[in-house]
């Protein structure tokens, strides 16, 4: 899809999506990550031995949101990235390893 198009789907913050998807509890916590770029979200997440996988506009599809394998999400800075859904099975190229600390993967 389109960058243009993607920007027009429903989507969910940083703290909406740290919460629900990667279970995290810590208020103090969510908040100052919630004013982060998707690009510094990252790198702190991997502090957390956590990775958020994110996939390019052009790979996305209306089918992929449909079903829920890609979740697009707005930063700090409102700008909005499609992330894969942490809490899907993946193929072993896709999965990386995951801290209890940061995330708890729901199956």
């Amino acid at each position: 899809m389109k960058k243009k198009e993607l920007r027009k789907s429903p989507n969910i913050n940083i703290e909406h999506f740290l919460r629900s998807y990667y279970c995290m509890e810590d208020e103090e916590l969510i908040s100052k990550l919630s004013k982060l770029s998707h690009k510094l979200l990252k790198q702190v997440a991997l502090n957390y031995n956590a990775v958020l996988l994110s996939i390019s506009f052009q790979e996305v599809t209306r089918d992929m949101l449909a079903r829920g394998d890609v979740i697009l999400v707005e930063d700090g800075l409102g700008h909005i990235a499609p992330y894969i859904n942490p809490l899907l099975e993946l193929d072993d190229e896709y999965e990386e390893p995951q801290s209890k600390q940061f995330s708890l993967r729901r199956k």
